[in-house]
Order: structure tokens, then sequence, then C-alpha cells
């Protein structure tokens, strides 16, 4: 891994276990729904790309919030980040080209609903394909 080098590429948390284990030689597990970067890292594949989007989601963790728990998820896809508020039905969208900081809250803006619809489009997509896909199907239905 060559030193002092940075990349711009979209990574998420999920990512690292398939990454440690391609980069120890070991195969990822069955349901694993990260992606190895072990590629970007070794200098074996683009520096500055692994994922279109990144996701994250927040689902009650913690118990200090008993009346109102926030059930939130984000996508953020290089530029523009959208955080939605299930609970209370309220959320945050920024463009991180002009807004680097997240101040201007663009999410009620008029201006803004295509990048808001394309990114709501981009979040449910991205619910849909982190449902848990353990245990592995065994027919095909």
């Amino acid at each position: 891994i060559p030193t002092g080098v940075s990349s711009k590429a979209l990574i998420e948390l999920v990512d690292l276990a398939p990454t440690l284990l391609e980069a120890a030689g070991l195969p990822a597990g069955e349901g694993m729904q990260g992606r190895s970067f072990w590629p970007l890292l070794s200098g074996r594949g683009a520096s500055d790309t692994h994922r279109d989007n990144v996701y994250c989601e927040y689902y009650n963790a913690q118990p200090w919030h008993p009346d109102c728990p926030p059930q939130c998820t984000m996508v953020f896809d290089g530029r523009h980040k959208l955080v939605r508020v299930h609970s209370t039905c309220e959320g945050e969208l920024y463009d991180l080209l002009t807004d680097p900081d997240e101040t201007n809250n663009l999410y009620d803006d008029d201006a803004h609903l295509r990048a808001k619809m394309r990114m709501h489009e981009m979040l449910s997509d991205r619910m849909a394909w982190t449902v848990d896909p353990l245990p592995a199907r065994l027919a095909p239905f």
C-alpha cells in the first residue's frame, strides 16, 4: 500500500471485513454485503472508484429516545447527501459541492426537488438491497 496516498472513493464500513479477508487471502463469508476495496489499496484497481454511493442506517440504537425513536437512513453519492428521519417525516439534503460543511439544508427547497427525488430513489434502492441475505436460499422460490 503506497504511503501518503489518499482517495475520494466512496467506501462503507461494511466493506472493511471483506477487504481484510481478501488481503489475507481468505474468502468472504456467505451473506457478507460489503465489497472488498483491496484492489484500490493494493494499486490493482482505480484509486478513486469503489461505490456509486454510500448508505447508512440508524434504527433506534440508543435508549434515550423513548418518545419518538429516530429511524434514520442516509445516502451520499459523492455530491448530494440525503438524510431521512422516518419517525418524524423530516429530512436533510445537502449539496456538498457548494456546502461542504452541511450548513444549508435544501430538503424543503423546491429548487432542489429533482435532486431530492433522485436521492430518495437511491435511498429506497439501497434499503431494499440491504435486507439480510441469510440464510442462503436453497430453492428458487
